[in-house]
């Protein structure tokens, strides 16, 4: 029976409380306090909070943030690391702190040599590439834009012949495969996005299937410039548009390759680069306008290819290139540092009840070029740092500790925050209560928001508070009934997550049918594109900043934590249906290949999340008990109560710490979460429950009942931890 689904007499009981839980803190009433000598009406607070944040004050910072270059770990990146902790400073913030770190990176060369794609044979068909976005128009920005390159690719000179492998997926090099391409020593030509979200995967696949390098080229169809749904016209969209990006391989190991697990301060111990975990064949994007010369230089080799496989280019025919096919030289030749120095920049509120519990807010600060929807996230944190600092002036303070941290060298892997994470560990683990992100903040009108269940009731009380510009609706309608899935997989949450053990939450506004319509990762990606497509109005981004700033105080000020796992505990359940499911498929592939059927048993799965969600609504009964009490006595808190509230907290704080085990996804040992993982094939679109899947892929079914029954125990663990 589904751990949803009422029973008679207790089931009924349970579904009642839960509902009750919702209504309490819907009302706010837990922060109602007396606060260092003054009561503060928690709705005052937030109204304060939402009139003052000043979208004119985002816009001309947002500016300023996108006006210039600033790679991680380059001259501009300090620059732009030194305005921010000015910014943090000008705040009022305490404790303002810059924490360095000695990282590897690497870089193209600064004159742009060293990078060639080109047809070299036959030939009648010899071309060059361009590379760059000449297009763009540089006269607005200082200094000079870094030459188009992949983060973290190995350096490399190497040609082949040319093979067209689609989106570069699992099942993608199986189907060229099926055709009888011979992928050895080839040149692999890809596109972003599709069936293989991330380029480090598709540069793995093409290695695994013996490439010699691989190009990932932006199609027309992918990023919406052809489709005319969103924005038809505009300089963004030209053909010689390209996404950098990094294929530092994050699903296996996010942050320093060289220092996998450990801070990497300047005396971290170090691996040997072949030993670290990066991809071993070089790679560069390209723009659409490039890649037509490849496609169409393949026509005739190999085999025509499906509709599925043809991308938006025009004037090309599509065909999957074979062993005769033209001869590329993908040259890539880049300046490496082993200790490169980033800086991340961080301040704090102390917390003046709980003050050794955190609440974490951040934003990434670095970017491939200029990075306006990048930087967006950071100039909406230094906003709502200066509401926060004025509210700090005039008296109030929040129950817990909130820090404010602006992350470096986020888009090579998570990097900044990654190390600090590894350093600081052990305190998070024992004491952070949430991380709250805004990475790309604003490139639609649809509100999205992942992270743990357990933050549901937190959001939807935040969300209470706004209408939706988009649809005249409250953001909580327009939202829909639709829960948290589950943690962001490629921000700055990674690390929170996945080492700390920590409740983790990503806020922002895209489109609403996922395209990536926007100059993602690009020159293109500018003040002037964030001004006139972004958010023309401007009335997203400053929303953005109030839904973070309410959702802030919620985490930070309310008497009671308000993360609620009887949530976390239904979508534990309705996951654990997709798995089995998805198990059920696979096992019905392997009876059609004549093999043996093999099976797992779910019961006692599905026994052990039933008692949890039981427990931690029976948990959730102190809630009503506090309520009950301060009505009674005039908002009054007794002494023994106070105590049982604040171990109340702790116990809300620590459990996701108890989803972790120091072993948790078979080979890929830096994941510690044993219920959250970036799957490292695409055919699951997939993240919880890591170690089961990764054996079902490997077709090892004792590995995978021996995943399921070490994950049930921590569960059970962790369903005792919330008993009262």
């Amino acid at each position: 029976m589904d751990v949803g689904e009422d029973e008679e007499g207790g089931r009924s009981v349970l579904m009642n409380k839960w509902v009750q839980v919702y209504a309490i803190f819907a009302t706010d009433v837990f922060t109602l306090r007396m606060n260092q000598g003054h009561q503060y009406d928690p709705d005052s607070v937030k109204r304060y909070l939402i009139d003052n944040v000043d979208p004119e004050n985002i816009k001309h910072m947002l500016k300023y943030l996108s006006s210039f270059d600033h790679l991680a770990g380059t001259e501009g990146d300090y620059q732009m690391a030194q305005y921010v902790a000015g910014k943090f400073k000008e705040s009022g913030m305490r404790d303002v702190r810059t924490e360095e770190y000695e990282v590897y990176l690497n870089y193209p060369n600064k004159d742009g040599t060293g990078r060639r794609v080109a047809i070299v044979d036959p030939p009648e068909m010899r071309w060059t590439a361009t590379l760059e976005e000449q297009h763009f128009d540089t006269s607005k920005h200082p200094g000079k834009i870094t030459p188009v390159f992949h983060g973290y690719s190995k350096s490399g000179n190497v040609t082949g012949h040319l093979v067209y492998a689609n989106y570069g997926s699992k099942q993608d090099f199986e189907y060229l495969k099926s055709k009888k391409v011979d992928l050895k020593g080839s040149i692999v030509l890809v596109r972003y996005f599709g069936t293989e979200a991330d380029p480090a995967i598709k540069v793995k696949m093409a290695e695994d299937a013996g490439a010699a390098g691989c190009i990932i080229y932006t199609d027309p169809q992918e990023n919406g410039m052809l489709k005319g749904k969103v924005w038809p016209e505009g300089p963004w969209a030209a053909d010689d548009f390209v996404q950098r990006a990094s294929v530092g391989l994050s699903r296996y190991q996010p942050g320093d390759p060289l220092s996998p697990g450990i801070a990497s301060d300047s005396k971290a111990k170090r691996i040997k680069k072949e030993d670290a975990v990066m991809n071993k064949i070089p790679s560069l994007p390209l723009s659409w306008r490039d890649a037509q010369k490849l496609i169409g230089a393949l026509k005739g080799h190999g085999s025509k290819v499906n509709e599925d496989w043809q991308g938006g280019i025009p004037d090309v025919e599509w065909w999957t290139g074979d062993k005769n096919s033209p001869k590329v030289n993908l040259m890539n030749l880049q300046v490496e540092h082993d200790k490169q120095k980033i800086w991340n920049i961080l301040a704090t509120i102390e917390g003046f009840e709980q003050p050794r519990k955190a609440i974490i807010i951040g934003s990434k600060r670095d970017s491939w070029a200029y990075g306006a929807t990048s930087m967006t996230g950071t100039a909406i944190m230094l906003e709502l740092m200066r509401v926060f600092g004025q509210m700090y002036d005039i008296g109030w303070r929040p129950a817990r500790t909130i820090h404010f941290a602006s992350w470096d060298g986020s888009q090579y892997g998570m990097v900044g925050s990654t190390e600090w994470v590894e350093q600081y560990a052990n305190e998070l683990r024992m004491d952070g209560v949430v991380y709250i992100n805004v990475g790309t903040a604003v490139t639609g009108t649809h509100f999205k928001a992942r992270g743990s269940p357990a933050m549901q009731l937190a959001l939807n009380t935040a969300l209470g508070w706004f209408m939706d510009p988009a649809t005249n609706s409250t953001m909580l309608e327009s939202k829909g009934d639709g829960s948290l899935a589950g943690p962001a997989i490629n921000t700055d949450s990674l690390a929170f997550t996945n080492f700390a053990g920590m409740a983790s939450i990503d806020l922002g506004f895209e489109s609403e049918d996922g395209d990536q319509a926007f100059p993602i990762h690009s020159a293109y990606d500018s003040f002037e594109w964030m001004t006139r497509f972004g958010d023309p109005k401007w009335e997203f981004v400053p929303l953005l900043a109030q839904v973070w700033g309410v959702l802030t105080i919620v985490m930070s000020d309310n008497l009671v934590i308000p993360l609620n796992y009887a949530d976390y505990a239904m979508s534990l359940n309705r996951h654990l249906d997709d798995l089995k499911k998805w198990v059920d498929e696979k096992r019905a592939k392997r009876r059609r290949h004549g093999h043996e059927d093999a099976n797992l048993d779910w019961k006692p799965m599905k026994d052990t999340i039933r008692k949890l969600r039981e427990n931690s609504l029976r948990f959730n009964d102190f809630i009503s008990q506090l309520e009950n009490t301060l009505l009674e006595l005039d908002g009054t808190e007794p002494a023994a109560m106070t105590v049982e509230r604040l171990e109340h907290n702790n116990k809300v704080a620590m459990f996701e710490t108890h989803m972790l085990d120091m072993s948790a996804v078979p080979g890929r040992s830096w994941f510690k979460n044993t219920i959250f993982a970036p799957q490292v094939r695409s055919e699951l679109d997939h993240l919880w429950f890591p170690a089961i899947v990764d054996a079902v892929e490997a077709d090892d079914w004792e590995k995978a009942q021996f995943q399921l029954e070490r994950l049930r125990q921590i569960i059970d663990n962790a369903s005792n931890w919330m008993k009262r």
